[in-house]
C-alpha cells in the first residue's frame, strides 16, 4: 500500500472555501488537533471519511433531504512531503482533548513534517491528515481536482 505521502488526501467544504488552503478556519476556531490561532488544514485519507467526518458536524437541523448543503470535494497530493503520525502507545488517550490539542501544538510548532497523520474518530481504522501551512514543504501539496459532491438523499431525514 502506498504511504499517505503518495496517495490522495481529500476535503469536502462549502463551494466558498474550495480553493483555500491556508488553515485560517482552524486558526479562528481551534479543531480537534489544534488550538485557536495556529493554522491547520484538516484532510481524510479517502473521500468516504471525509464525507461521514463532515456529515456527523452538520447541525441535526441541516440532516433533512431538502437542506443537506451541495459541497465540494477536493483531492490533495502531497507529493512526497513528510508525514509524521500518532503512535499506536497515544491511543489511549485520543478522548483528552487538551491532550490532543497540545500534541497538534506540539507538531505545528515543531514544523517537523508537513502532515500530521491521526485516526478517525468516526472510522478509528482509518486517518485524518492534518497538514501545518506554514511547513516549507506545503509548496508540494497539489490539488488534482475540484469537483461538486451531494449528500445522497437517504443521508437525511
Amino acid at each position: 500500500m502506498a504511504s499517505l505521502a503518495e496517495r490522495p488526501l481529500w476535503r469536502l467544504v462549502r463551494p466558498d472555501f474550495a480553493s483555500g488552503l491556508d488553515g485560517r478556519g482552524a486558526e479562528r476556531y481551534g479543531g480537534r488537533w489544534n488550538s485557536p490561532g495556529l493554522p491547520a488544514v484538516y484532510c481524510a485519507s479517502h473521500l468516504s471519511l471525509a464525507v461521514l467526518e463532515y456529515f456527523v458536524h452538520l447541525p441535526p437541523e441541516l440532516r433533512r433531504r431538502d437542506l443537506l448543503p451541495l459541497m465540494t470535494a477536493v483531492e490533495l497530493r502531497l507529493d512526497g512531503g513528510s508525514v509524521e503520525a500518532v503512535g499506536d502507545d497515544d491511543l489511549d488517550r485520543l478522548d483528552d482533548l487538551a491532550w490532543r490539542r497540545a500534541r497538534g501544538d506540539g507538531w505545528l510548532e515543531r514544523g517537523a513534517a508537513l502532515a500530521l497523520a491521526v485516526p478517525s474518530v468516526v472510522v478509528p481504522r482509518e486517518q485524518n491528515v492534518i497538514l501545518n501551512p506554514r511547513h516549507g514543504e506545503f509548496g508540494r501539496v497539489r490539488v488534482v481536482e475540484i469537483f461538486p459532491f451531494r449528500f445522497d438523499p437517504r443521508m437525511g431525514v
